[in-house]
């Protein structure tokens, strides 16, 4: 339904070092492990930077090549702008995408994905050459991109952090229910979220990236070892390469409470599931933290950080410190209370992620103005009234703040339905209930000449998968009017079945059936 019929050849272009980190291609593995789940075939191509990670490209199962720092001229594109992190790079731009396409030209890929900060539109209009589908992941939005889709899932960013940023085709997946986290902490969720019920402080766990280059790590465990009180355990995470590690283990040693130091870790769900507080640095850790519902201290340690880190911090999602006195300030502090818990806007997002650039022609959209627009025209339509059980059009002014309050609602989503670029209908899933473990789901096609043309089941199918994969709720429910017999045949043959059960207030004196599904 809707997904690829045969193997979709995708390749990663991504770079990790001592100045970079292993952020990005962590992040870029998860989604090609999703990728091969659904049939994808992914190749990696990364440049041989000092401190590079690629070792754990092929202890996943997948192939990559590494580009030479081989120095050449290379003058035959168009130069723009460089990005702030031009540096990164190590050759130029033209350097990278002419060492690029020798691979694009031997693999065909269909899709490529990009996730680097000095890679911008004048790498991407150049390998868009050689593939149907560009993927840019970014987290900056401080460059422009040509792209067709664009994947941010940073809980500051909006629609708006790209305004002029990428073309008008540019599907944004923004948010944090497309986060790309590894299977290892969906496992380790529900017993996470059971060992916060007491949020005693035991356990600390210690991890300022992979490389840690300004040994915050060490300077963390001076401050723990000074504290009038001693908790049970400490544990530090960090790569085998990390500049300083030598010097980290010779003062854990001298520690007085159990401190491990673990080098490339292959279950970090685990150490932050037996964790009662985190102390570290942003980046994609920070999400890996939330999922688990992990209270943290942070501390940005590179100044794309510190903005998201600020606002996120104001939202009550973890406690920042600027400096090893304030963070013993704090935890003095949390030593005489309980542990504050934390409510955590990060989904398991890499399953609908994977599924929506793997669309063949419908995909999920979030909703945009134009969308809103266009679904009060639909809602003039006397037929699609009765489906939604209202018996006069919505005024403009009431349309506009019903979806501003849908929009803004933490219970519920919405998506626009797109086929070919072209809005056709609305979706979405309300009334979530973990404790039941269930949820509501609507749909409904505005585009009257679409109408049994199979969109509404390919949309239905992506809906319901990302209810199961991405929200974790095994049952939906569907309320359908009694009268409608398109929609009650739809259902029925998308495997729901009426339910005899109680209408809630909700639907109690309408003329509806519900019907469910187990996922």
């Amino acid at each position: 339904m809707n997904s690829p019929t045969e193997s979709e050849m995708i390749i990663f272009r991504v770079d990790s070092s001592l100045e970079i980190g292993y952020g990005h291609l962590v992040r870029c593995l998860t989604l090609a492990i999703q990728l091969r789940k659904q049939g994808a075939e992914c190749y990696f191509i990364c440049r041989e930077l000092v401190g590079n990670n690629s070792k754990i490209i092929e202890e996943n199962d997948f192939n990559f090549f590494l580009l030479s720092q081989q120095k050449q001229k290379n003058n035959s594109f168009p130069e723009r702008a460089t990005p702030y992190h031009y540096s990164w790079l190590e050759v130029s731009w033209q350097e990278d995408i002419s060492q690029c396409i020798s691979y694009f030209q031997r693999l065909k890929p269909s899709r490529v994905i990009v996730d680097h900060y000095a890679l911008d539109i004048n790498w991407e209009l150049q390998a868009k050459q050689y593939c149907n589908k560009l993927i840019v992941i970014d987290d900056l939005a401080d460059r422009e991109h040509y792209c067709d889709y664009l994947l941010d899932y940073n809980l500051t960013a909006s629609c708006n952090s790209y305004q002029n940023l990428v073309p008008a085709f540019c599907q944004k997946l923004i948010g944090g229910k497309y986060t790309l986290l590894r299977d290892e902490f969906l496992i380790s969720k529900t017993k996470s979220q059971a060992r916060r019920i007491n949020n005693n402080l035991e356990s600390i766990l210690v991890t300022f990236g992979g490389t840690d280059p300004d040994n915050n790590s060490e300077k963390v465990l001076e401050v723990i070892a000074n504290l009038p009180f001693k908790v049970a355990r400490i544990d530090v995470v960090v790569s085998d390469k990390a500049r300083h590690l030598q010097s980290l283990k010779r003062f854990a040693s001298n520690m007085l409470i159990s401190t491990n130091i673990y080098t490339n870790v292959k279950n970090m769900a685990e150490l932050m599931t037996d964790a009662d507080l985190a102390i570290g640095s942003g980046g994609g850790s920070t999400y890996e933290r939330l999922f688990l519902e992990l209270p943290s201290l942070l501390k940005p340690i590179a100044k794309n950080q510190v903005e998201p880190l600020t606002k996120m911090s104001q939202q009550g999602l973890f406690t920042l410190f600027d400096s090893y006195s304030e963070l013993r300030t704090i935890l003095l502090s949390l030593w005489d209370s309980k542990i504050p818990k934390i409510e955590s806007p990060v989904l398991f997002g890499a399953p609908i992620v994977s599924r929506l650039l793997l669309s063949k022609q419908v995909i999920l959209s979030d909703v945009n103005c134009w969308d809103i627009r266009r679904t009060f025209r639909w809602l003039q339509s006397k037929e699609l009234q009765e489906t939604f059980l209202v018996s006069s059009p919505p005024k403009i002014s009431n349309h506009f703040c019903y979806w501003r309050s849908l929009l803004q609602s933490k219970n519920q989503f919405c998506f626009s339905i797109l086929k070919d670029g072209h809005h056709l209908g609305n979706i979405g899933v309300k009334h979530i209930d973990y404790v039941e473990n269930e949820a509501e789901a609507w749909i409904y096609i505005g585009e009257s000449s679409k109408h049994n043309s199979g969109v509404g089941s390919a949309a239905l199918f992506l809906l319901e998968k990302f209810i199961k994969e991405t929200l974790l709720i095994d049952q939906v429910v569907i309320h359908v009017s009694k009268t409608n017999q398109p929609a009650l045949s739809f259902y029925i043959k998308q495997y729901y079945i009426e339910y005899s059960d109680s209408l809630t207030a909700e639907f109690s004196d309408k003329n509806v059936i519900q019907m469910r599904k187990n996922l």
